[in-house]
């Protein structure tokens, strides 16, 4: 169990205190004939509490078996894959079949337009490396400042981690970044939703009031204000606990009671200064 983390970040300490050594991929990055050789680091750290299963009565961790619905214990090579077609009734593949149709890892990032990066649905994102150069660093750098120069990004696709993704190749902190994206009917339509249907329209003083409120909280994206309380506690809890004693940790504020929007509005605004 992790209480929080990224099963693809660098554990705290690898690569030294930056913990930028760990390549997850090494190839290069294809401008028609340009190739610039780069490695993939990751660019998280893994800073989550991980615990085990322990069976209370012997202090022993917890393991599990693979049983089918008749009970028997099924070994690894009597296991195949279902995909269900109807109730009960599977397609089923071995494990080779699923691995033949599986992309090979790539060595090419292979661009293939160029963007504003501004363009680039944050919706579609899944996780962000670092590219650091791994020789050529004249081809590294000019495409490095080009880039940053015209404010472009660059669309591409790429083979790893057995699967093929289109990535988007950009510039973070004078460093050349590569952001893997999910494909575009992998996005639901939420303007579909029921609820979203029958939406009563808010009155002007309502929209005056929130309006004010919105401008009085207007301020910087900055993420080093907040810190995970969660992991806080825990922390204090396990910090106890090796020194042999139990912690009782403070109680949680009570959730605010709730009010009529109006009124609620009005107090919050009038708290601000309205």
């Amino acid at each position: 169990m992790a209480v929080r983390g990224d099963p693809h970040a660098s554990p705290e300490g690898e690569g030294g205190k930056t913990g930028l050594q760990h390549a997850v991929w090494t190839g290069s990055i294809s401008l028609g004939l340009v190739r610039v050789p780069v490695k993939m680091v990751t660019m998280t750290r893994d800073r989550g509490i991980h615990f085990r299963m322990i069976h209370r009565e012997c202090g022993t961790p917890i393991h599990y078996r693979q049983f089918c619905e008749e009970g028997k214990e099924v070994p690894d090579e009597e296991i195949v894959y279902g995909y269900e077609i109807g109730r009960n009734s599977y397609v089923t593949l071995e494990k080779s079949e699923i691995r033949e149709a599986r992309p090979e890892t790539s060595d090419t990032i292979r661009l293939e337009a160029f963007v504003r990066k501004e363009e680039a649905d944050p919706h579609y994102f899944l996780r962000t490396y670092l590219l650091i150069p791994d020789g050529a660093p004249d081809a590294y750098a000019l495409l490095r400042a080009v880039m940053k120069n015209e404010g472009q990004a660059a669309v591409g696709r790429i083979s790893m981690f057995q699967k093929e993704y289109p990535i988007l190749v950009h510039v973070y902190r004078n460093v050349l970044a590569a952001t893997t994206l999910r494909y575009a009917d992998e996005i639901l339509d939420p303007s579909k939703a029921p609820a979203l249907q029958k939406l009563p329209e808010p009155s002007d003083k309502e929209v005056e009031l929130a309006t004010f409120i919105l401008q009085k909280m207007a301020g910087q994206f900055d993420l080093t204000i907040f810190e995970d309380a969660y992991q806080k506690r825990l922390e204090q809890v396990i910090s106890a606990r090796k020194e042999g004693r139990i912690l009782k940790l403070e109680p949680r504020e009570a959730a605010p009671e709730k009010r009529d929007l109006m009124q609620a509005l009005r107090q919050t605004a009038e708290a601000m200064g309205h």
